[in-house]
């Protein structure tokens, strides 16, 4: 069904072939819509253009997918039937790469130096390539290293949330907050929720304040557990409501003002040149800023970095995670997949708050314009079921 004005179709292809033994096929039961996906739609954080080479166009959408395995090699332990939650990155072991990489080796599989060889599929990932399926489709196929089984606590309508929340869990192990320090998270869409439940639940002693665009993303936040939830302001009082929570004082003037003793930690959630601003500017002196919102080509204002001597810490997909935590998701050499779903398992990120909206696949259109104007839908995270 092409339209000449939408840059994606819904397409009859071929069932795809499992590649070797070790792979399996999934039966989707849920496929998110990723803020990185609409980019292909709508784009509002910047170009990247040293990613052009990471993969080919026409692809299959869909990243975030949980479904139940209908076929597998013999490298599943599993019995068909398995409901799974699929780590997307096609590393060196699905794709037969042998050694693996320096950074595979050390379960360093979102920094896989082997994701653009084009071995077994030309995307870095599920949701960027033609020959393997996605979320948005009936079926995806997936290596058995790829998958993780889902607790029976997760419900079905939760499952493919684990993607979101795997991305805050492995982020926030990059560079971990210290035990009950106050953590600001910029932005309450789907990723700033999910941080606020990996918060809660791998630092359940760091009180967390959400800085909020619209009132039901704020209301959200509430329910997720925030501590504290401030609405972003055109005259930017936000800033000394912000400066309240944590003895700071506000110094700039109108557009262009900072804090003054801010948060340590600040989770950029995201993407876009203002938001990436402002959590700089937030930010503590010798704090961090973490950038989980997927920022492009933009003009930010860098001043926080060398004048407060801030870290800016980067971050993406989902890794096997060294370091231990103080809460449920304990201790170290975990896959940050494994990690969200005990954080959804414990309920920390409800399915009947932040799953607003759900379409079959024939309505992609209808699904994608209602997660792109968020302020008329009120839309947090929109699935498919095929």
């Amino acid at each position: 069904m092409a339209d000449a004005a939408f840059p994606a179709s819904l397409v009859e292809v071929p069932e795809p072939e499992l590649p070797d033994a070790g792979w399996a096929r999934i039966g989707v039961t849920s496929g998110g819509i990723c803020g990185s996906d609409l980019h292909l739609f709508a784009h509002t954080t910047g170009p990247s253009p040293t990613l052009a080479s990471m993969g080919t166009i026409p692809f299959v959408l869909g990243h975030e997918i949980a479904g139940r395995v209908i076929e597998a090699g013999p490298a599943w332990p599993h019995p068909v039937g398995t409901r799974v939650a699929v780590d997307p990155c096609i590393p060196c072991l699905a794709r037969g790469i042998e050694p693996v990489c320096a950074n595979c080796a050390l379960g360093w599989t979102s920094s896989c130096l082997n994701l653009d060889t084009r071995i077994v599929s030309s995307g870095r990932t599920l949701g960027f390539t033609s020959n393997l399926g996605g979320g948005w489709a009936d079926q995806t196929l997936a290596h058995a290293s790829m998958l993780h089984v889902i607790p029976d606590a997760v419900p079905d309508r939760a499952a493919c949330l684990h993607e979101p929340v795997s991305i805050a869990c492995h982020g926030l192990l990059r560079s971990p907050p210290e035990d009950g320090e106050p953590v600001l998270v910029v932005g309450a869409g789907i990723i700033g929720l999910a941080s606020v439940a990996a918060l809660k639940g791998l630092f359940p002693r760091c009180p967390v304040t959400v800085l909020a665009r619209h009132a039901h993303q704020a209301e959200a936040a509430i329910a997720c557990g925030a501590d504290h939830v401030v609405r972003t302001a055109p005259d930017n009082s936000h800033a000394d409501e912000l400066a309240a929570l944590v003895g700071a004082r506000v110094v700039g003037r109108k557009a262009h003002v900072m804090l003054m003793g801010g948060f340590p930690y600040v989770v950029e959630a995201v993407g876009t040149p203002h938001s990436v601003t402002e959590a700089l500017r937030m930010v503590n002196h010798r704090g961090v800023v973490l950038l989980l919102g997927t920022a492009g080509i933009s003009e930010v204002d860098l001043t926080p970095i060398w004048y407060k001597e801030a870290a800016l810490v980067g971050s993406i997909d989902h890794s096997v995670d060294r370091r231990s935590t103080p809460g449920l998701a304990g201790g170290p050499g975990r896959h940050s997949v494994d990690r969200a779903l005990d954080v959804l398992a414990a309920g920390l990120l409800p399915d009947e708050v932040v799953v607003t909206h759900e379409f079959a696949l024939e309505d992609y259109r209808t699904a994608v314009e209602a997660a792109i104007d968020r302020n008329s839908s009120h839309a947090i995270k929109v699935v498919f079921r095929p």
